[in-house]
């Protein structure tokens, strides 16, 4: 039996395995081999790291496991998870069993894009989610906020100091307040209210914004909040519970509603970054490690 069986091999778990490996806790990584970020050109806004490809990050990260003999890795996907007698034990793909002590689950969440033609190419390369993350990539370029309401605000706000060429397109009826429109008019950013036909590109490089009247609006990037769902419904299986907009619910220890369950990373926040997602792993691998050091401390004769 595992101390600890960690779902999910991005960020948020092998920084946790990382920790809990160098005090000697049994623990097996499961790697779905699905990462949120596998179409991205460099991850940025990370410590020491500003701009690594996500695919060196995670082989930097694995193999700095190897020196911990107590971390195994495993290319599986967990499809099924029950708990009995405070023992998890989680089915693997190819049919196999691993039970442990602990669960940490850090699989992440996947993005729902809208059903707007050419973005799904477009994803991660000119069409991106978070502007800690890109914005300074697209910085003084002619840029398109695909958002409405309090998140077209949002992006507009954070994005303003980055570039004085921004465009906001609704995708439909404007639901941005008159006084927030007054601003936007003083600051020159316009406001789009005609449905997009399609995204223009050429080689996955946004030429522009196509839309339903037949104009045009030149881009070379766009921010947009794409819907989210919850990567693996393991959790809820669990019987985690989820918050109003899907996250699994954490306490400030990482710990879910379900005794000797844990999760970080994009599952639980919204706050979505990279670094987050490790520092929160770590976090969570800490306090799982408490339990397990107090465990033994106060068991042994």
């Amino acid at each position: 039996m595992f101390d600890v069986v960690i779902i999910g091999a991005g960020p948020a778990g092998l920084s946790a395995a990382l920790s809990l490996g160098r005090f000697r806790r049994s623990v097996l990584i499961l790697d779905g081999q699905r990462p949120r970020n596998a179409r991205s050109t460099g991850a940025h806004n990370l410590f020491s790291r500003d701009g690594i490809h996500p695919h060196e990050l995670l082989q930097i990260a694995r193999e700095q496991l190897v020196p911990y003999p107590t971390v195994e890795l495993r290319a599986q996907e967990a499809i099924n998870i029950a708990h009995d007698n405070g023992t998890f034990t989680v089915q693997l793909q190819d049919g196999s069993t691993a039970s442990a002590r602990y669960v940490l689950f850090a699989t992440g969440v996947k993005d729902i894009l809208p059903p707007i033609e050419g973005i799904e190419e477009l994803f991660a390369r000119s069409v991106f989610h978070c502007p800690y993350c890109h914005g300074w990539e697209v910085k003084d370029k002619a840029i398109a906020i695909v958002a409405n309401g309090d998140a077209a605000i949002h992006f507009a706000m954070l994005l303003h100091s980055l570039s004085s060429n921004i465009a906001i397109c609704t995708n439909g009826n404007s639901e941005i307040g008159s006084s927030e429109l007054n601003q936007l008019d003083r600051l020159g950013i316009n406001v789009v209210e005609t449905p997009i036909l399609r995204l223009e590109h050429e080689e996955r490089l946004l030429k522009g914004v196509r839309f339903t009247d037949g104009s045009f609006l030149p881009r070379e990037a766009i921010f947009m909040r794409p819907a989210q769902q919850q990567h693996s419904l393991l959790p809820a299986k669990l019987g985690c519970a989820l918050t109003e907009n899907g996250h699994v619910v954490v306490d400030d220890k990482g710990k879910t509603s379900v005794d000797g369950v844990f999760a970080a990373g994009d599952l639980m926040s919204g706050m979505q970054q990279v670094i987050f997602a490790a520092s929160r792993g770590a976090a969570a691998a800490a306090f799982i490690n408490y339990e397990l050091a107090h465990q033994a401390f106060y068991n042994e004769s």
